[in-house]
């Protein structure tokens, strides 16, 4: 028998009590030092952190770090952030909650290295739906692209949204230019890459509309003339001006005196452009110029017209620090480059590609120009000798010169250098070896991209950007790769107008990491100055013969590129509406009126008798 109590309704169960205080866990409270700086300095930190670990791991802390993440997110790079993988609707929640904020986006390469089926429509629309979420939007590029490039009209609904426009760097294959007509005027600087299709009254358009710009670059513009570079000239903010040009394409005779009439010009390039003669540099040395005592940096690289007389002239610039002479290799430049070497002031010098320069100019000029410290001897064949290297090498070992960082691609000259510990006056940066295969004590251990800020002007070799590129993704291997892919397989609308694949094409899934991993170091943002980043600045350059064809590779489309995608025949019905003849609108207003007043009265259709049933014919179930 079972106790009377057991099982009793009235007896009731002991249970645990716990007051509400002890089950309150213990409160901590954050006394890191970081979080008791202003929220100004706090942010400058947080936005160090990578943007995927800032908003994954940092967002969560606390709330002082949740605002700090929210307020930081103002540089949006697709490719270094690891957004390229993500698809249109996690890129849109993003921008909804933190594009409020952005004013860098950056979409080099955009969907470059999953190879979804993006077709050029669908391309086109989530780059202008992801800029148009950034009201605050300030710096926009889209430079290197493997889909098809961004139209007039395109460029008309970013401009609208994006009223705070400063900076536009783009692949402008397809643009006339008139959408600049309904540009902003707060933009300064412009950059249009592979300009075959702007036209010249878009371009005239262009600088009319923006009065203030300060940076100007131009590449492969076929309706260059004499107007335009008068135009040009009248532009009096301007104070950086890059014209790139095919060397191997004939352009049309015009003088190019008129950018001497630029004050506030200081980074001229003219790379690849014919026009350029000694007669130019004349005018342009000039102490009347008004051009004269601001320009800093020149670059002339490829221009086959000059010779040692026009670069003589230069020395009389009083603000020169860097030049570029690179591919100048038709005439000896060497009597040039002596008169600027003895002038003492040039801080930079690029002479690969093939210059004619003899090498003992280029010691001389180590020896008397104290404040040198960049040479670029890369892709030289004149400039490789073992009895070279130790004359340079000693010439600035053991002088009380800036220290120097030599650039070369022929690591075998400087191995029976001095001891290792006159490297800190004399660095030698092999620029093609990544891997060497022996230590050499003379070599430098760091890469080109770890150079430190000031070494070297990205915007001197404006046109080896391509180059850059091609050496990072290295289009030799790939095109070997690329003869299994079966054209079925791929899309159609994003293919080029030939039948070769891109270098960016038949990649496996190790080689896509190896280009990602590649492509992040060059991927640099922008300083508050403009200037990119100088530790992406220096690739070896490739020959000038496969610079239009690796553009024409890594920009993949063509101009007769399909619209929007449409539905197929008969998959829906279309509505066709067309308006009624006047007669017969009259006619349907008085029948209209006729059944409001009641002269017409409505005819019920009769609806006819069915047979009817009665209970007699349902009896009952038996």
């Amino acid at each position: 028998m079972y106790p009377e109590s057991y099982g009793s309704n009235t007896q009731q169960l002991q249970r645990p009590y716990f007051p509400l205080h002890e089950l309150r866990d213990e409160e901590f409270v954050q006394n890191s030092p970081l979080l008791k700086l202003k929220d100004s300095l706090l942010d400058a930190i947080v936005e160090y952190v990578p943007l995927k670990d800032r908003l994954l791991k940092l967002r969560s802390v606390c709330h002082r770090l949740s605002d700090s993440v929210k307020r930081s997110v103002k540089s949006v790079e697709f490719l270094r952030d690891e957004l390229d993988y993500c698809d249109d609707a996690k890129i849109a929640f993003f921008l909804s909650v933190y594009g409020k904020n952005v004013e860098h986006m950056n979409f080099d390469l955009y969907r470059s290295c999953l190879f979804r089926e993006y077709t050029q429509w669908s391309w086109r629309q989530s780059v202008i739906a992801s800029v148009t979420r950034c009201s605050q939007l300030k710096q926009l590029d889209i430079l290197i692209c493997c889909r098809h490039r961004l139209r007039d009209m395109d460029l008309q609904v970013i401009f609208k949204q994006c009223q705070q426009l400063e900076v536009l760097r783009m692949d402008a294959s397809y643009i006339n230019g008139h959408c600049f007509s309904k540009a902003p005027t707060s933009l300064r600087k412009v950059e249009l890459e592979c300009c075959q299709s702007l036209t010249k009254q878009g371009f005239l358009g262009m600088c009319t509309r923006l009065q203030q710009l300060q940076t100007l670059h131009v590449s492969l513009f076929p309706c260059i003339d004499e107007q335009i570079i008068k135009r040009i000239g009248d532009m009096k903010t301007l104070k950086n001006l890059s014209i790139v040009a095919d060397p191997e394409q004939k352009m049309n005779q015009f003088r190019l005196a008129e950018i001497k009439r630029l004050p506030k010009l200081s980074t001229l390039c003219l790379d690849g452009v014919n026009n350029v003669t000694d007669k130019f540099l004349g005018d342009l040395s000039e102490s009347s110029s008004p051009a004269f005592g601001s320009i800093e940096h020149l670059s002339l690289s490829f221009c086959k017209n000059i010779g040692p007389n026009g670069i003589a002239k230069l020395k009389s610039l009083p603000k020169l620090k860097s030049l570029n002479l690179d591919g100048l290799s038709k005439r000896d430049i060497s009597i040039g480059l002596e008169a600027i070497g003895n002038a003492g002031r040039l801080e930079r010098l690029m002479v690969s590609e093939n210059t004619f320069v003899s090498p003992r100019t280029i010691t001389d000029l180590v020896t008397k120009c104290d404040s040198l410290r960049t040479l670029d001897i890369s892709v030289n064949d004149r400039l490789k000798d073992k009895g070279f290297a130790e004359q340079v090498y000693s010439a600035r070992a053991f002088s009380f010169g800036k220290p120097l960082v030599i650039l070369t691609d022929f690591k075998s000259m400087w191995r029976h250098l001095p001891p290792f510990s006159y490297q800190s006056r004399v660095e030698i940066v092999n620029l093609n070896d990544r891997h060497p295969e022996e230590f050499i004590d003379a070599i430098s251990v760091n890469t080109p991209q770890q150079l430190p800020r000031g070494q070297l002007i990205p915007d001197l070799r404006r046109g080896n950007r391509y180059k850059m590129f091609d050496f990072s993704l290295d289009t030799s291997s790939v095109e070997q790769l690329s003869d299994s892919i079966s054209l079925e397989k791929l899309d159609q609308e994003n293919q080029p107008p030939v039948d070769v694949l891109g270098p960016l094409a038949g990649l496996s899934v190790k080689e896509q990491e190896d280009l990602v991993f590649a492509l992040m170091q060059y991927q640099q943002p922008f300083d508050a100055t403009g200037f990119m980043d100088y530790n992406q600045c220096l690739i070896p350059a490739v020959p000038q013969s496969s610079f239009t064809d690796f553009e024409n590779s890594i920009t993949v489309g063509s101009a007769g590129a399909p619209g929007p995608p449409t539905k197929e025949k008969g998959s829906e019905k279309i509505l066709k509406h067309s308006r009624p003849s006047r007669p017969k609108r009259q006619a349907q207003k008085e029948r209209a009126q006729q059944r409001r007043s009641g002269a017409v009265a409505a005819q019920k259709v009769a609806v006819p008798a069915g047979p009817s049933f009665t209970d007699d014919d349902f009896p009952p179930l038996g």
